[in-house]
């Protein structure tokens, strides 16, 4: 989606989880780092680094930086896990990395502080809308400020009627007429989660699990954070065209940060 749109990020990675189920592997790291994206540590083991020794978190930041670029990848910066730092972790990032990427629900400004960057969610759910997002995006632009949006899965969640059978668990979903593909996560009641891996299904279509046979009729689509994604971008061309979507460490540079 991003390639699509001639745009790059960034992905942040957490060393202990790599070629593990349900993860990237290296090779597919590899061809992210290829295409121009940034790789961005996220320590070993995803632990609370505020809850650790200051041994244990020299550890896990050094140990996942020294990690990736053995395997080849240019890592200047860090993403924090659970949004969670202090002072002490602060500085013994200072020792490996560029910055450390936060939560807080708040834009940069010129006197940032990067070892404490800001950032948003822009998960669709109940509580964030496409609508708020676009609002972040023109608020960031008419004070002139770094943006920073951040993301962990990216997933759909429909509503079906008519459910015949049981889905199982990551099997592919077919979408028909749309052509539409997506991965199986789960469902409730008549809601179903899944991963889209192409196209955008549409209401009326019949979604079909390939292994199980079991099927729906979709009523309504609830989000589709893969579409979601796409339209922020083709947002962000039509309305500001001189808004740069870069990655963290071009960010960094272009707020004039060593």
């Amino acid at each position: 989606m991003f390639k699509s749109q001639g745009e790059v990020a960034c992905t942040a990675i957490v060393t202990g989880w790599v070629n593990t189920r349900n993860f990237l592997n290296i090779s597919q790291i590899s061809e992210l780092q290829k295409d121009g994206w940034e790789i961005l540590s996220h320590t070993v083991s995803h632990p609370k680094l505020k809850a650790l020794t200051e041994d244990r978190v020299e550890a896990e930041l050094s140990q996942s930086k020294s990690t990736l670029e053995s395997w080849g990848f240019n890592v200047k910066n860090l993403v924090y896990t659970y949004n969670g730092n202090n002072a002490a972790v602060k500085n013994i990032v200072r020792k490996y990395y560029r910055s450390g990427r936060n939560g807080h629900k708040m834009l940069n400004s010129s006197d940032l502080d990067q070892y404490d960057l800001k950032s948003y969610s822009n998960e669709l759910s109940t509580w964030h809308k496409m609508t708020t997002l676009k609002s972040q995006i023109d608020l960031a632009y008419s004070e002139k400020k770094w943006l920073i949006f951040q993301h962990h899965r990216i997933d759909a969640k429909v509503k079906i009627s008519d459910k015949s059978g049981a889905f199982i668990f990551e099997e592919r979903l077919s979408f028909q007429p749309s052509g539409a593909v997506g991965q199986y996560i789960k469902d409730r009641w008549s809601v179903v989660q899944f991963i889209p891996l192409s196209g955008n299904p549409q209401v009326g279509d019949t979604v079909t699990g390939r292994s199980s046979g079991a099927s729906g009729k979709l009523e309504r689509v609830i989000y589709n954070e893969g579409a979601a994604l796409t339209e922020m971008i083709e947002y962000i061309h039509k309305n500001y065209p001189d808004m740069r979507i870069v990655t963290i460490d071009k960010g960094l540079d272009l707020m004039g940060m060593p």
